[in-house]
């Protein structure tokens, strides 16, 4: 059986295309590693609502399907940022 973090992510984001999940990484990594990711997470809200694009951009919205998966991601990326310091730290 398989435990890696990909066969997590399928079960976290059952119904993902492959251009979906790349999409949403590359927000969460973007939104993660700004230094006023917050601030960066609303403008891009604020995107979602006056574009409407919410086939593309949807999973920033809280009541989106898939906005668990998208901040599962962003945290997975702030993990991974922090890890290495942690490490060099000791």
């Amino acid at each position: 059986m398989e435990t890696s973090s990909a066969a997590m992510d399928h079960r976290a984001a059952p119904s993902l295309s492959a251009e979906e999940k790349r999409r949403i990484e590359r927000v969460a990594r973007c939104v993660a590693r700004d230094r006023d990711g917050d601030l960066t997470e609303k403008l891009l809200l604020r995107l979602l609502s006056i574009t409407r694009n919410g086939r593309r951009w949807g999973f920033l919205a809280p009541d989106h399907p898939l906005h668990p998966y998208y901040l599962q991601q962003k945290v997975s990326e702030r993990c991974r940022i922090l890890r290495p310091r942690a490490a060099a730290d000791r």
